[in-house]
């Protein structure tokens, strides 16, 4: 099955994609840069039966940082 070209060799933009996720994506899979989840949440650690589990201080850091970029 062709699955098309390997995405860590794509140079040219994606039209549906903006290049700077595309550009993170890039340097993700190639171990340059951490995760999503590494960089807000650096101490949650995963589980393999809850997933992603984060510390209680970092749910409420995040819980403080969406009600003050609400307002």
């Amino acid at each position: 099955m062709n699955r098309g070209p390997d995405p860590k060799k794509r140079k040219v933009p994606l039209p549906h994609t903006a290049p700077s996720r595309q550009k993170l994506a890039a340097e993700y899979l190639q171990g340059k840069v951490p995760g999503v989840m590494q960089a807000y949440a650096p101490d949650a650690v995963a589980d393999p039966e809850l997933g992603w589990v984060e510390s209680d201080e970092t749910v409420h850091r995040l819980a403080h940082w969406r009600e003050e970029s609400a307002t």
